[in-house]
């Protein structure tokens, strides 16, 4: 069986406090663009793309939903039902690193015990960080995640091998 006989499609989550980069890092991925001119997310968009695999054809259906505490209703809906993934903070905001504490106990509480991945975004701005990789590769094992990533969405940089990984992952994981 070849990878375009079998198609696999997973519904795809990304969690993070307004700001981080959630949309920059999908538009990169779906699009491979990057918009300078940062608008917050209101409500949510949903984008697709398929990955090939060497066994199959993996379809992500990713909901990007606004990072605001005003969405949390929003975020709940459309968290249902997901498969996997990524919580998402900008290394550059020691405050969004905190709350990924946070991110995780929603993600649960609305999706379950689902396979995700932290990001720390926005690695053009190394000469601005403000969480050490150490200490988020630390709290990303901590927390359970399969896998933790530096990216840029400016760049490109870590943006495909992260989403590859999470869904390769989750697909081998949905084997077991």
């Amino acid at each position: 069986m070849n990878s375009e006989e079998h198609l696999v499609r997973y519904k795809m989550i990304l969690f993070g406090n307004a700001a981080v980069g959630k949309t920059s890092l999908l538009e990169r991925f779906v699009n491979d663009k990057f918009e300078e001119n940062y608008m917050c997310t209101l409500g949510y968009n949903v984008y697709e793309k398929l990955i090939t695999h060497t066994e199959c054809t993996i379809s992500l259906v990713i909901y990007d939903i606004g990072g605001q505490e005003g969405y949390r209703d929003l975020r709940k809906r459309y968290a249902q039902g997901a498969h996997t993934a990524f919580i998402i903070y900008d290394i550059t905001n020691q405050d969004s690193f905190t709350n990924i504490i946070k991110w995780k106990s929603d993600l649960i509480e609305f999706a379950g015990k689902i396979p995700f991945i932290v990001i720390g975004n926005k690695m053009d701005l190394k000469d601005k960080k403000q969480v050490s990789k150490d200490k988020a590769l630390t709290a990303s094992v901590e927390m359970g995640a399969l896998a933790f990533f530096e990216t840029s969405a400016k760049t490109g940089e870590g943006v495909e091998d992260a989403f590859r990984h999470l869904a390769i992952k989750t697909y081998e994981l949905s084997k077991t």
